[in-house]
């Protein structure tokens, strides 16, 4: 018998009625289970994802029926790509031209799918963490780094040392978060990425991890910028080829160095980077200029060509 699942944003009279009904008239062909967003939880390793409703992996259902999305609408991109990578069908084939979400669970789904290098994360939706806080911990381990999904540039940001401190987050923020493992961090670079190549490396300051909230050591330490074949090659590969997936023209790339192990690992890809005004003290705003202006050109001479062959 087939196994179908139907995904709601809410459990609802009207859906259960629904789902019943599709049980009684399924001739024997299917069985529909009737679940919401909150019941999801990803599990993201470098290479390996998983996305469980009620500890069923989605891909083991032949259909996913997405009845009604609502808030959940922009993670139907990440769920979408899942499913596709396991061949499982989904109602509406729509959902894959909305948009790649730019949120961190979206975005690690896709990186991770691709065996890009990345801490183990976990993520579900914010009334479902307690319950799943157990597991998270008993994988992971103590202490567990939590990110904000929407937050860019190295804020929301926070360290959780013992099962307490899940409390203790969730009473100092309403947002929504991505749990990842501890990574100890020797160096830590950001690499401005455009069009396709590395055009600035910087060395990000150390990270203070002394309170519950993590923020830079020293916030007003100046940026030190380096050359650029600072760092091996396979940094700068990892960098372009996340931008790739992500299928960014301009990103900061944050990569750090395990101390100990030497891995390096993705810690972040900012489809926004900051980038500071000033051509006397960064590189950053030559190297954007630069590259609007290589942009501009490509335009003008592609629309000549196209005026000159019409």
């Amino acid at each position: 018998m087939k196994k179908v699942l139907v995904l709601v944003d809410r459990l609802s009279l009207s859906k259960k009625k629904l789902t019943r009904f599709l049980n009684q008239n399924s001739k024997g062909i299917y069985k529909a289970d009737l679940r919401s967003f909150e019941d999801l939880l990803f599990e993201i390793k470098t290479g390996k994802v998983k996305i469980t409703v009620k500890n069923k992996d989605l891909k083991n259902y032949d259909l996913v029926f997405v009845r009604r999305a609502g808030k959940y609408v922009r993670f139907m991109g990440a769920i979408s790509k899942y499913l596709d990578y396991h061949k499982v069908s989904f109602i509406d084939p729509a959902f894959r031209e909305i948009g790649m979400s730019m949120d961190k669970a979206s975005s690690a789904v896709r990186l991770a799918i691709k065996k890009v290098v990345m801490p183990d994360s976990y993520f579900c939706f914010r009334p479902a963490v307690i319950k799943n806080k157990d597991k998270i911990i008993k994988d992971l381990g103590l202490p567990i780094i939590a990110k904000a999904i929407n937050s860019q540039r190295n804020t929301n940001i926070f360290i959780l040392r013992n099962e307490e401190d899940f409390t203790k987050l969730f009473k100092k923020s309403k947002k929504t978060f991505i749990f990842q493992k501890f990574i100890d961090i020797d160096k830590e670079f950001r690499l401005l990425v455009m069009g396709g190549k590395v055009v600035v490396l910087e060395q990000k300051s150390v990270r203070n991890y002394k309170k519950i909230k993590v923020e830079y050591l020293d916030p007003n330490e100046p940026s030190v910028f380096l050359k650029l074949d600072s760092v091996c090659e396979i940094i700068n590969k990892m960098a372009i080829k996340s931008t790739k997936v992500l299928n960014l023209d301009i990103a900061g790339v944050d990569i750090a160095i395990e101390k100990g192990t030497n891995i390096n690992y993705l810690i972040e890809v900012n489809k926004g980077p900051g980038i500071i005004p000033n051509s006397k003290t960064s590189p950053e705003l030559k190297a954007f200029s630069d590259y609007i202006n290589l942009i501009t050109e490509r335009t003008s001479i592609l629309c000549d060509f196209r005026l000159t062959t019409s």
